[in-house]
């Protein structure tokens, strides 16, 4: 079964004043603001709406044409062990209108105050008055409009607005102070109606398509939680995280739950494709890749340390590496790197319980980045990813995917993150260079790591404060270049590295749990490390670095031992853009 992706366009109309609590303290003075988006417009969440929907098709389900709240919102745990992604993705209704005009960027502030009485006299309580942001009179008409989409059957799409009307129109209020009459409903509006894709120009007989994913949306992605509560976005959006949303889109649009129940070359091969990360760029500039950690801070410059094992005798002070560098160091380093800007938007959200209540001690928020606009509006920021399709070995099937890629991907890329962002997708020009330069034998020549990369397991240095990490490496490299066939090709000769611990209560339930595995987090050597080899064997080490560059870093034999190698096992496969390199990067910068 094929089903069509629709749009559903929700109006929700409310009478001023109301309040849905913001983030931002706002101007000095405000008790309460109302809550915006990183566009700085006022928002009706579409996680209230959504709550206000769920609660009212559990509680009416059999007058409401059997609406399914777990269908379409989904249900809480880890996807295929209790857990579902909901099938309906929701968005924020954005204001777009005040008494029928429309809004013209963000609008004027107002406030509206309260007091609070004393419950035995009635009389004013000191020092308790109540200043609210507003943005109109009491009595204004406000209308918020924001766009959901799903793929569904024709069947479902005819029920499922009406459905979504009926449970809204059952609320009288929404937002906070329901009780004194704050966000009264006025007018509510549903329809659906199906998306077409614009087919992305992926020319047949190509290996690897470079691509582009632009949007006006808040990314929450490959978040870290150093506060506790605080989920903090990356700038990059993983490969792994790319092919998720791919193959949801697949799944959904087929309705299954599983691309082995799909007879398209697509999803017979999908395993087989390699995303690359999605690296932030300035728009019309290219991919650009890590700042090297062989880079120092000498004097007022920054040099490239990459030549050197140990330090020459001629330094006449000591150079800082990039974990002891400033504002200034990164300002100066960054400058020509080409790294697309992004800025940060927070939205505090907390936990409900079975009864739609707040629980307590239950708040987060999510910290996530969006791309900033120029002063004509025009987006700066673009990430740029590339799809390889060469471990497709029948070439017709080949052929077929980079078509059916080209529809999918018409459609833009959803659900991403913990927001369920959608992006628009294009085809960009800017093809990967291959590094193509001769190598003498006996020379040297830096391998950049461009991604994070998985290239031992954590028992090789568990217990082991002063562990070898050169032979580590050493044994890694050796190995990976004896799987291609280049053994003695190249030999490390020292490295420029750091190391991060990865792993966490999600990880652990993903991928450990269901084979009853001990918990052990993953090493994974942080993208930006440099790694210089000396050639052995100029023929062989050409060969082999070209491959590396355009297929990446596979696994070594110890990481496929210790945690395996399919997507079952862990994310950190090259399918999924890690081990990412470049060979001999050219950054502009003077060596030491």
């Amino acid at each position: 079964m094929t089903r069509q992706l629709h749009a559903i366009t929700i109006d929700i109309s409310l009478e001023a004043p109301y309040l849905v609590h913001g983030n931002d303290p706002g101007r000095y003075g405000l008790d309460a603001t109302l809550l915006t988006d990183h566009r700085g417009r006022p928002i009706l969440p579409g996680t209230l709406v959504t709550g206000r929907i769920v609660e009212a098709w559990y509680s009416l389900q059999g007058q409401l044409g059997s609406a399914d709240a777990d269908k379409w919102f989904g249900q809480k745990g880890v996807s295929g062990q209790g857990g579902e992604r909901a099938r309906l993705r929701v968005d924020d209704l954005v204001l777009k209108q005040i008494n029928g005009k429309d809004l013209n960027g963000k609008p004027q502030g107002d406030e509206l105050s309260r007091i609070r009485q004393n419950d035995d006299t009635g009389a004013v309580e000191p020092g308790a008055l109540l200043l609210i942001e507003q943005i109109a009179a009491p009595g204004a008409k406000l209308r918020f409009t924001g766009t959901w989409s799903t793929w569904a059957a024709k069947e479902e799409i005819e029920t499922l607005p009406p459905q979504l009307r009926a449970a809204l129109l059952l609320q009288t209020q929404l937002g906070a102070y329901r009780g004194v009459g704050f966000g009264r409903l006025r007018e509510v509006a549903v329809s659906a109606s199906p998306i077409d894709p614009a087919p992305l120009n992926l020319p047949p007989g190509q290996d690897r398509y470079r691509l582009a994913l632009g949007g006006d949306v808040a990314l929450c992605v490959g978040t870290r939680s150093r506060r506790g509560n605080v989920f903090e976005s990356s700038d990059i959006i993983s490969g792994g995280t790319i092919l998720g949303a791919m193959a949801q889109m697949l799944a959904a649009r087929h309705g299954v739950s599983d691309l082995d129940n799909i007879g398209t070359s697509l999803a017979k091969n999908f395993s087989n494709l390699r995303c690359t990360h999605a690296l932030p760029a300035q728009k019309g500039k290219g991919r650009s890749v890590p700042l090297p950690q062989s880079l120092i801070a000498y004097g007022d410059e920054i040099r490239d340390a990459w030549r050197h094992k140990t330090p020459p005798a001629s330094l006449a002070h000591t150079p800082a590496f990039q974990t002891d560098w400033k504002g200034k160091e990164y300002d100066r380093a960054a400058a020509g790197q080409g790294w697309g800007e992004t800025r940060k938007h927070l939205r505090i959200r907390t936990d409900i319980d079975k009864d739609g209540k707040a629980k307590d001690q239950s708040l987060f928020a999510y910290e996530s980045v969006y791309a900033p606009r120029d002063d004509s509006g025009h987006l700066l920021t673009e990430w740029l990813f590339d799809l390889d399709l060469s471990g497709i070995t029948d070439k017709s099937d080949q052929d077929n995917i980079a078509k059916e890629l080209a529809e999918l991907l018409g459609y833009g890329l959803f659900p991403l993150g913990k927001t369920d962002a959608l992006l628009a997708v294009h085809a960009d020009a800017s093809a990967k260079s291959v590094w193509e330069s001769d190598l003498k034998l006996g020379g040297q020549i830096p391998l950049l790591l461009i991604t994070d990369t998985l290239l031992f397991p954590a028992d090789a240095i568990a217990d082991s404060p002063d562990a070898d990490l050169l032979t580590i490496y050493q044994d890694a490299f050796a190995s990976l270049a004896e799987q291609k066939g280049c053994k003695e090709s190249l030999q490390l000769s020292h490295f420029f590295a750091t190391q991060r611990l990865e792993g966490g209560e999600y990880l652990k339930r993903r991928y450990l749990d269901p084979k009853h595995k001990a918990y052990q987090p993953w090493v994974l050597t942080e993208a930006g490390s440099v790694f210089v080899f000396k050639v052995k064997n100029a023929e062989n080490a050409k060969k082999l670095l070209q491959h590396w560059q355009s297929q990446g870093l596979g696994l070594p034999p110890s990481v496929k031992a210790a945690y395996g190698e399919t997507w079952q096992d862990h994310p950190y496969r090259p399918q999924n853009g890690y081990g990412e390199v470049m060979i001999a990067p050219q950054h502009g910068f003077a060596s030491l």
